[in-house]
């Protein structure tokens, strides 16, 4: 087994955060994941209708493209390199990189890694290559205690997902071995002006930031008549707001840690939106539970929608004031 000589995986909340703040503390600087979080604009919404996938309602709290705005604003010189479909260049890429004891972020779909289990599609979801041998990878993810192999053909699945959420093209980001910490520190407000910016003037229109908030407070709570997996729509809504390394309530915790990290006034606001987001996650759980549709249950989540839309426009709009 070929590793990085030094790296160490210290378990996190989310994916992305996780495996920046666990790269820069490998080339010798300490940051909260929070704060690494919060470097990214993070703190974001898409939701998407996908007639012929599975959940058909799939929505996430964070933006699209963390490990990209964090390279883009901090200007830390965090270095992407994509490949097409079929490139061995991809594997031969990452493997060099650690042949050079240097770990590598890698985005994937964790629906192919060995050790989730196929239970649903999940793009975009990071893991730091740590190791390899001649049949699997060595990877560092998120919130398990030790590190995790997969196959390596399951990896390259991985790295090209096709799934319509977020594609992938062999995504990777390595980090130098000089990192300002000064630098890091400048970018704080224009990191959070590129979240404020992302969700009230979203790069996908009405699929992100505040109007996509709206859609779904407008639909959430007709989900049953409009979809047949609704059951499993509702199941997977509690799970990407409350499990799927969010760090609880759509991300909005971590977010609100930030804020408070970077003293910002709007930090018990971020955390009032995390509240609101967590009763939405409760109302979807109980939502799914039942096998035919309980009226009652989905104006329990009509309600918990429409409050948490209320929560966000609060915050963004205290964000874009300041």
């Amino acid at each position: 087994m070929s590793s990085v000589p030094g790296y160490v995986h210290t378990p996190g909340h989310h994916c992305g955060s996780t495996a920046l703040r666990n790269l820069l503390a490998f080339r010798g600087i300490e940051i909260s994941e929070e704060m690494a979080f919060g470097l990214g604009a993070g703190a974001g919404f898409y939701y998407l209708a996908m007639d012929g996938s599975s959940p058909s309602r799939w929505f996430n709290g964070r933006t699209a493209r963390l490990e990209e705005n964090f390279r883009d604003l901090t200007g830390a010189a965090v270095e992407l390199r994509t490949f097409a479909a079929g490139d061995v260049g991809a594997w031969d890429a990452a493997k060099a990189e650690v042949d050079a004891g240097n770990p590598v972020l890698l985005l994937t779909d964790l629906y192919y890694l060995d050790y989730y289990g196929n239970s649903a599609h999940f793009p975009g979801h990071a893991v730091v290559l740590a190791g390899y041998d001649d049949e699997v990878a060595l990877l560092s993810d998120t919130g398990f205690e030790e590190l995790q192999t997969t196959r390596l053909d399951n990896l390259a699945r991985a790295r090209h997902s096709g799934h319509p959420a977020y594609p992938l093209e062999g995504h990777m980001f390595t980090v130098p071995e000089a990192v300002d910490r000064a630098q890091l520190e400048a970018a704080v407000p224009r990191a959070i002006e590129r979240a404020v910016a992302e969700m009230l003037e979203p790069p996908f229109g009405e699929f992100g930031g505040l109007p996509a908030i709206d859609r779904l407070a407008a639909e959430a709570g007709s989900w049953p008549q409009a979809v047949e997996d609704w059951q499993w729509c509702a199941r997977f809504a509690y799970q990407v707001i409350e499990r799927r390394g969010t760090g609880g309530g759509a991300f909005r915790l971590m977010y609100s840690r930030f804020l408070e990290e970077a003293g910002r006034d709007e930090a018990p606001l971020a955390a009032e939106a995390a509240a609101r987001w967590t009763e939405l996650a409760e109302a979807f759980r109980v939502a799914s539970e039942s096998e035919e549709p309980e009226t009652e249950l989905w104006r329990g989540v009509d309600a918990g929608a429409r409050s948490v839309a209320g929560a966000e426009r609060r915050l963004w709009a205290a964000l874009v004031k300041s």
